[in-house]
């Protein structure tokens, strides 16, 4: 492997995202105003900012097959610099694929997918290789077995594993036990813990494994918890259009932030900068095109 970067373990998408001012009536054609075409999921976003942020070649290990979608993902991919390990390199199912109606009035979106649930990829014992020059592993639980295999690996290593929880899975049992960060949305709640109550989440959490834990709540303010104590980021008051994969921003840019030796409240902070930012356009790419990260330093 080649310089050391980041490396992404979980779901890839193909996202096909309309922007309509408002969410079309039930049996009606609409003409959309925008389309955002390209590839999507929480690791693949992540490591897509991640790639712009930092300069370097982050690694994406994630399922995509032979299927004639996955080579337009693959595609969107290494055109933002994102290198990809394939887990079912000879598979020919359909890849995952989201189809997303952006309410931009709102700025709300509404997003029918199969989420990968149906593909059950192996990890090769070779892919453990990506993890040799990593800085840091993102993993999103998506796809359990890899998912854990690497985790317990890069803690091995002494490679700082970074958990995107976006609600509970079973997979989290095994998962946070080798998470160092856990960041999660407000909608993950855990087995026998009070939804809503993110003294209960974040207790649950540090008995499990993550020394430094997160919750993000959309437009309010970014919860965290850390061996010095707990506080809150507020996140910045900006006009959305788009919220789709903003979560998934945040992490790809916590990951860069926290590579470059941000302590946790600061690298949350920056990245909610990022998030943000990206909120101001339709799709997860164009904001790129307007950011300026000098200014976010």
């Amino acid at each position: 492997m080649g310089s050391r970067s980041a490396v992404f373990a979980g779901l890839s998408t193909l996202d096909l995202a309309y922007a309509v001012d408002r969410y079309p009536a039930e049996d009606s054609k609409t003409q959309a105003a925008d389309l955002f075409l390209g590839a999507g999921g929480p690791a693949a976003n992540a490591a897509v900012t991640y790639a712009f942020l930092s300069g370097t070649t982050p690694t994406l290990v994630t399922a995509l097959g032979k299927h004639p979608l996955a080579e337009l993902m693959r595609g969107d991919l290494h055109g933002h610099g994102v290198a990809t390990v394939d887990l079912t390199p000879d598979g020919d199912q359909q890849p995952p694929v989201s189809s997303i109606i952006v309410a931009t009035a709102a700025a709300t979106r509404t997003i029918v997918s199969l989420d990968g649930s149906r593909i059950h990829p192996r990890l090769d014992d070779t892919v453990a290789e990506t993890l040799e020059s990593a800085t840091v592993l993102l993993v999103d639980g998506h796809y359990p077995e890899p998912a854990v295999r690497l985790a317990r690996a890069a803690r091995a290593m002494g490679v700082p594993v970074v958990l995107d929880a976006g609600r509970w899975r079973p997979v989290h049992t095994d998962l946070l036990p080798v998470v160092d960060i856990a960041i999660c949305s407000s909608a993950f709640t855990p087995p026998g813990v009070q939804a809503d109550s993110a003294a209960e989440v974040f207790d649950h959490l540090h008995s499990a494994g993550p020394r430094y834990a997160a919750i993000t709540g959309g437009g309010g303010p970014i919860r965290y918890s850390m061996p010095d104590g707990r506080g809150e980021i507020p996140v910045p008051a900006e006009s959305a259009v788009d919220t789709l994969g903003a979560g998934d921003i945040l992490h790809g840019a916590f990951c860069h932030f926290h590579e470059r030796g941000a302590d946790f409240p600061l690298a949350l902070r920056r990245a909610a900068v990022v998030a943000t930012a990206s909120c101001g356009f339709v799709g997860t790419r164009e904001w790129m095109r307007h950011f300026d990260s000098q200014s976010n330093r």
